[in-house]
């Protein structure tokens, strides 16, 4: 996640317009749209203000790069959309039958 996905999830987090983030943080909302967008680059200092006018406080913290995902991602964007639902979907109907398994299991069945 980067600056401008930090903005934009905390802004429709609070439920906010641009305009509205805008005005809180004493700038343009064609300001805010360019720092959501990525088409300007910003200060940590200001990501921050942005976010804390939203109603939040951004926490910071380090984690150890791990881009053993990054095979898997790249399978799955190789694949279409349709193949991508076809898999969601068989994987949220094995999902479903062990809930089911798991809940008929629990109440003794």
């Amino acid at each position: 996640m980067n600056g401008s996905d930090l903005v934009f999830l905390a802004r429709r987090r609070a439920g906010l317009t641009q305009a509205e983030l805008g005005e809180r943080a004493h700038m343009a909302q064609n300001a805010i749209a360019r720092i959501e967008t990525g088409k300007v680059k910003t200060s940590f200092e200001t990501i921050r203000d942005l976010v804390r006018a939203c109603g939040f406080e951004p926490e910071i913290s380090l984690a150890t790069w791990d881009n053993s995902y990054r095979r898997d991602i790249k399978r799955r964007l190789a694949t279409s959309p349709a193949e991508r639902l076809a898999q969601a979907t068989d994987l949220a109907h094995v999902s479903q039958r062990l809930r089911r398994s798991a809940l008929a299991g629990h109440s003794g069945r």
